[in-house]
């Protein structure tokens, strides 16, 4: 079963995410921050993480940093999904080597479908939220 890492620290959004994941078939594991989220990936196999940027600790940019810093999971697709809508945001983040950027509300139909693009390697569709961000090479 593909394995999703979610790394969120607010109960609400935690809860709705996790429910959309697990109806599209996916497991899901949870992390509250980026530090939670690095011992998941290296104690678990994990196939696509999901990330909140504002977060204790340890924030959805640090993460992804270390993330693409480390050989192992330089090529695991990250999306973040966050109440920033700030176009600074959208670019920090395509510059740490984030795939998709998705503001919240997420819409769960949106979501589902970069999730599965990004896990069958497809480059994301045109027209959808993500656009403001140009997909990582598969």
């Amino acid at each position: 079963m593909t394995t999703i890492l979610l790394v969120e620290d607010y109960a609400p959004n935690h809860r709705l995410l996790s429910f959309v994941l697990e109806q599209s078939g996916y497991a899901v594991v949870c992390a509250l921050d980026g530090i939670q989220a690095l011992e998941c990936l290296n104690a678990m196999p994990i196939d696509l993480i999901i990330t909140d940027l504002t977060m204790p600790r340890l924030d959805g940019f640090g993460l992804v940093e270390r993330v693409r810093a480390d050989p192992r999971f330089r090529e695991l697709p990250v999306i973040v999904v966050t109440a920033s809508g700030k176009e600074a945001d959208a670019i920090r983040a395509a510059g740490v080597g984030i795939n998709a950027f998705l503001t919240k509300p997420v819409d769960s139909e949106d979501l589902a479908r970069a999730v599965a693009q990004l896990l069958a390697r497809e480059t994301l569709q045109p027209g959808m939220p993500w656009l403001k961000l140009q997909s990582r090479a598969a």
